[in-house]
């Protein structure tokens, strides 16, 4: 698998920059409603709309793992934070990045994803989480909602989990 810097440097930088845009002012909101745009005034109708389109058109270039995805303990507790790139047509592996949700940010909680590899309703996810450790092995397969099931293997306790779009 090749190395993908960006990938973790857009995982690294996402996080701040969504806390950012979500604590925007109400005034700061209001200011950016309207835009101009080449002397034209542009509403918040259109721009959203042109958003909505170029999602739509990226999303055809993806495949259906590509994006974030958590996954989470029977119990409910999230566990791993999860960006997949996989492109379309399923020829090329997907590849990505992970983040351990319960260790505090910093060094070490972030990681690539060692191996990955799909099947006919199946998916495989390895990577070393902790120096020294054994490598966290997780085992899903689909299931009827989009989301997937299955089992983690860490540090010698296999745990049933859930992978969840987010």
């Amino acid at each position: 698998m090749r190395a993908r810097p960006a990938l973790i440097a857009w995982w690294l930088a996402a996080t701040p920059a969504l806390a950012m845009a979500q604590a925007a002012t109400p005034a700061a909101q209001a200011a950016a409603s309207n835009a101009v745009v080449a002397g034209e005034t542009v509403t918040d109708n259109a721009i959203d709309d042109r958003i909505r389109d170029a999602a739509a058109a990226a999303e055809a270039l993806q495949g259906p793992l590509d994006g974030s995805w958590t996954l989470v303990a029977a119990s409910g507790k999230a566990l791993y934070a999860f960006q997949f790139v996989d492109k379309p047509g399923g020829q090329d592996p997907p590849e990505g990045v992970w983040r351990d949700l319960r260790r505090p940010p910093g060094p070490g909680d972030i990681g690539l994803i060692g191996s990955m590899a799909r099947g006919p309703g199946s998916l495989s996810l390895g990577f070393a989480a902790k120096p020294g450790a054994r490598p966290v092995a997780i085992e899903l397969k689909s299931g009827g909602s989009g989301g997937w099931s299955g089992q983690l293997h860490e540090d010698g306790v296999t745990i049933n989990v859930m992978l969840r779009r987010n």
